[in-house]
């Protein structure tokens, strides 16, 4: 059986899960594994950590886009330097630029690692990548 690329993996779990405006269970569990650990800037979710930071930030953005400035793929991991560009249901606008480090196993998101940088919006958005 060919397996998946693992970058094709993150670039539609981005498209599915991030940019969706909805939190779907059902999409979330087809990428993400229940035993997922985040740390973001310092901040450590859980799988559960991970549904309530979600869950907390639709109700905050109204819409979300993501655009790759590069990609990596090597073994289990995928590395991504990319920026997210978001409007708020307030109408604001935020950019953040993101390097994080994806590992992967059985097709399905296991770990995060990634450290955020606001380029610009509220300094309350500052925590945008970990709120929960």
């Amino acid at each position: 059986m060919l397996k998946k690329s693992r970058k094709g993996i993150i670039r539609n779990l981005f498209r599915d899960v991030l940019e969706s405006s909805e939190v779907e269970i059902s999409v979330i569990e087809k990428y993400i594994d229940p035993a997922y650990i985040q740390k973001v800037d310092g901040v450590i979710l859980d799988y559960h950590g991970f549904l309530e930071h979600m869950k907390k930030q639709k109700q905050v953005i109204d819409a979300m886009s993501v655009t790759f400035l590069s990609m990596v793929e090597e073994s289990d991991t995928v590395f991504t330097n990319h920026i997210v560009a978001a409007k708020k249901k307030d109408g604001e606008e935020l950019h953040v630029h993101v390097i994080a480090q994806f590992t992967l196993q059985d097709e399905r998101l296991i770990a995060c690692d990634e450290l955020t940088r606001l380029i610009s919006g509220n300094e309350e958005d500052q925590n945008i990548g970990s709120c929960h």
